[in-house]
C-alpha cells in the first residue's frame, strides 16, 4: 500500500488552484494535469509499505503536536524533468509547517520507517510531465498569493 501524509485543502482553495491549472492547460502540451480533488500538500512520502506498517504509521501522525497553522501559497515553480517538466505552487516555508514536518519525520524514524534524503520542498503539484508550447513563457503565469 502506497502511504504518505498530506495537507488536503479547502474547497475555496482548490478552486483558486484550479483557475490557475485551467490557465496552464492552453501552453502546454501533454500534461497530466492534477484533479481538483487530488490538489494536497503532500507533508512525508513513506510510498509502498507493508499493511502491517499501517498501525504504525498512525501512531506517529498521532504523536505530533501541533496545532492549526497558517499555510501561504504563492509563486510557482518548476522541477524539469525527462520526458516532461513538473510545475507547481509553492508554498511558504513558515516555522509551523516546518515543525510539522519534523515531528512527524522524527516520530516516523523511530518507529523504524526509512524517509526520503532530500530536502523538503513543500509545493503543490499542478502538472506533471509538461512541456510548454513554443511562444509560451513560463514566467507569465503566477500563482497569486493565498492564505488558508
Amino acid at each position: 500500500m502506497r502511504l504518505f501524509y498530506a495537507v488536503n485543502f479547502e474547497e475555496e482553495i482548490r478552486d483558486r488552484l484550479c483557475g490557475v491549472i485551467r490557465g496552464l492547460r492552453p501552453c502546454c502540451e501533454g500534461g497530466r494535469f492534477t484533479r481538483p480533488e487530488n490538489l494536497h500538500l503532500t507533508l512525508v512520502f513513506l510510498g509502498e509499505c507493508p499493511p502491517g506498517r499501517l498501525a504504525a504509521a498512525k501512531e506517529a501522525l498521532a504523536a505530533v503536536d501541533a496545532g492549526p497553522f497558517v499555510l501561504r501559497i504563492g509563486g510557482m515553480g518548476c522541477f524539469r524533468r525527462q520526458g516532461g517538466d513538473l510545475y507547481w505552487a509553492g508554498v511558504e516555508r513558515t516555522p509551523a509547517l516546518l515543525q510539522v514536518y519534523r515531528q512527524l519525520c522524527a516520530a516516523l524514524r523511530g518507529r523504524g520507517f526509512r524517509l526520503e534524503a532530500r530536502a523538503y520542498r513543500p509545493h503543490l503539484t499542478l502538472v506533471r510531465q509538461a512541456v510548454l508550447k513554443e511562444g509560451c513563457d513560463r514566467g507569465a503565469f503566477t500563482v497569486p498569493a493565498m492564505k488558508m
